[in-house]
């Protein structure tokens, strides 16, 4: 698994609690289902860069600043 991979789903999900969002609040906000939003930080699945920028803008974060260690 990338370690890019791995770094953006820690990075989000850090961003989701710091954000004071559940899975679930992420669901209702941008129309992804809870499972992929799960996947996504575990690093099970790989998001494309629209998907990263539309998780950024939700929890209120710019996207670069998920993407670096």
């Amino acid at each position: 698994m990338p370690v890019e991979r791995l770094i953006f789903a820690r990075k989000f999900r850090q961003a989701r609690k710091a954000a004071k969002l559940s899975q679930r609040g992420i669901r209702d906000r941008t129309g992804f289902t809870q499972a992929w939003i799960s996947a996504v930080e575990t690093g099970k699945s790989a998001p494309n860069l629209d998907s990263m920028a539309v998780l950024a803008k939700c929890v209120g974060v710019p996207l670069w600043k998920l993407l670096v260690p």
